[in-house]
């Protein structure tokens, strides 16, 4: 090699990660050398051009890397304030990932056969977990189940004493666990319904409560939790229930749409 492309080889060797995401002037100005002798050196090396060289080293290293490494790498990352943006999304990948890794499919299967065949489906949350008691209640009642959300209001409380073994009541909460979740279920316990805890740790207290538990991770490096992992759970469950009863599915929401259409629920597309 050149003294040039051994400077573009050792930037390559020393910061392959970084170097592989680099476009041709950023690896030209990195290893202080011409535009045009980087092409030459993709050339040198057996490739029709710096394309190739480029998509080659992209491969090798992503490859290599954890999810969120790659994301980061695919952006253009320039100054402190885009890095902890980045970040951000990081940690709700890696919160994601370590659901798939976690969770127990068996207990996910059991808990979609338990939905569909459920009488009535409770939901408990209380806080910012019911920003997720709401998401669930909205689809469920898509799929033409019968739902109720507890989330501490009064008037519902009295709904509990409704539920029994052909029941469902999912609790939904992380640490810190809220008291009104933790208390429903135990009532609806008592009463004979079958209860699924979306909780953060087995030793949750949603979890001893639970027939079946879906462990999720929420924690971030911030003052609040982030929903993203046990959002898509729920939307998991959902597309599960969907997936296993579709004309069903298909009957409902043509139903629906006679009422939204009624109604004038959405924005007409020619207005």
């Amino acid at each position: 090699m050149s003294a040039s492309h051994q400077a573009l080889a050792d930037v390559i060797i020393k910061d392959p990660q970084e170097a592989a995401f680099y476009n041709v002037g950023e690896l030209a100005r990195t290893a202080g050398v011409s535009e045009s002798t980087v092409t030459r050196f993709a050339v040198f090396l057996g490739y029709s051009g710096f394309p190739a060289l480029s998509r080659e080293l992209q491969e090798i290293v992503r490859s290599k890397l954890s999810t969120g490494e790659r994301f980061r790498l695919s952006r253009k990352v320039q100054n402190d304030e885009d890095r902890a943006a980045v970040s951000f999304f990081e940690e709700d990948l890696q919160n994601i990932l370590m659901t798939i890794e976690r969770i127990d499919l068996e207990s996910y299967k059991r808990t979609v056969n338990s939905l569909l065949a459920a009488r009535r489906v409770g939901i408990a949350c209380a806080r910012s977990s019911v920003s997720l008691g709401l998401f669930l209640e909205f689809y469920l009642n898509l799929l033409n189940k019968d739902v109720i959300l507890f989330t501490g209001e009064p008037r519902t409380l009295d709904l509990l004493e409704r539920f029994g073994p052909e029941d469902v009541v999912i609790g939904i909460s992380f640490a810190r666990y809220t008291q009104f979740t933790v208390k429903c279920l135990t009532y609806a316990k008592k009463k004979g319904a079958k209860i699924v805890a979306l909780t953060d740790y087995p030793s949750s207290p949603l979890a001893v409560q639970a027939d079946e538990v879906l462990l999720t991770p929420t924690g971030i490096a911030s003052h609040m939790d982030s929903f993203a992992a046990p959002l898509s759970v729920i939307t998991a469950l959902l597309r599960s229930m969907a997936y296993k009863v579709p004309e069903q599915v298909a009957q409902a929401l043509n139903d629906q749409e006679d009422i939204w259409t009624g109604f004038d629920v959405y924005v007409h597309p020619n207005k």
